[in-house]
């Protein structure tokens, strides 16, 4: 589905991402873990090429797209929920979901049938159809923004630090949510976060991100097995 190859990202004359590779399979989940500041989300806006990546190649479905800028991978299929949700906060909730079919030519029947998908996954958004985006929890907001992303009909969906400043019992149902979406919707994600115990919980494979290098990689339950893992990521 996705191949990264030997990628070098620079933000001006820095230097972000260092030969950097990874692969994401057809219906898998593929987290990538590490510490604040190690480059996560930098492959992720690297792989939709909204940074300068001046070595390496990308592919998806088997096309090169290293050419192609960050809206040119969305019509690909390509979707990013970006860290910080990004949400329109003075938009409510169904204009939000109604902005992530931009790219999809769909008739009000489709377009209902898609939001009802998308309410039948997220029951609180449909309570909160009318209510204005920003005035939610985090929570319902980071499933405002994943819920926009899937009204794209991704190829393979990509979330950054989805659990970044929720609760512990959001950050479970979020999770959950991730795995009906694979195993029912069969779109793989790339998953971005900080929660290690979690995203090697949840995922089939992983790969560990330091200072821009990428130092591990493998089955997450061999990784969460590792004592040099679970000393740096898991607390022990």
């Amino acid at each position: 589905m996705l191949k990264v190859s030997h990628i070098d990202t620079f933000y001006d004359n820095v230097q972000a991402l260092f030969d950097v590779s990874i692969e994401v399979g057809d219906e898998e989940i593929v987290a990538v873990i590490g510490s604040n500041g190690a480059g996560k989300s930098t492959l992720m806006n690297s792989i939709v090429g909204a940074v300068e990546v001046r070595h390496g190649t990308r592919e998806f479905n088997g096309q090169n797209i290293s050419k192609l800028k960050a809206h040119d991978c969305a019509r690909k299929g390509i979707v990013q929920v970006p860290e910080g949700r990004e949400i329109f906060s003075k938009m409510t909730v169904r204009e939000n979901l109604e902005m992530g079919s931009y790219c999809i030519k769909r008739n009000a029947k489709e377009m209902n049938d898609k939001l009802g998908q998308m309410y039948y996954l997220f029951p609180k958004l449909k309570e909160r159809a009318k209510q204005k985006a920003g005035t939610l929890s985090g929570g319902e907001q980071q499933m405002v923004a994943i819920a926009r992303g899937l009204m794209a009909d991704p190829k393979l969906l990509m979330c950054d630090e989805p659990s970044l400043g929720l609760a512990p019992v959001i950050v479970d149902d979020m999770f959950d949510i991730f795995q009906r979406v694979n195993k029912e919707m069969h779109i793989p994600i790339l998953l971005v976060e900080q929660n290690a115990f979690m995203a090697l919980d949840i995922s089939n494979r992983c790969y560990v991100l330091e200072n821009g290098h990428m130092i591990a990689e493998g089955d997450s339950k061999d990784l969460a097995r590792q004592d040099t893992i679970r000393k740096a990521y898991l607390g022990g």
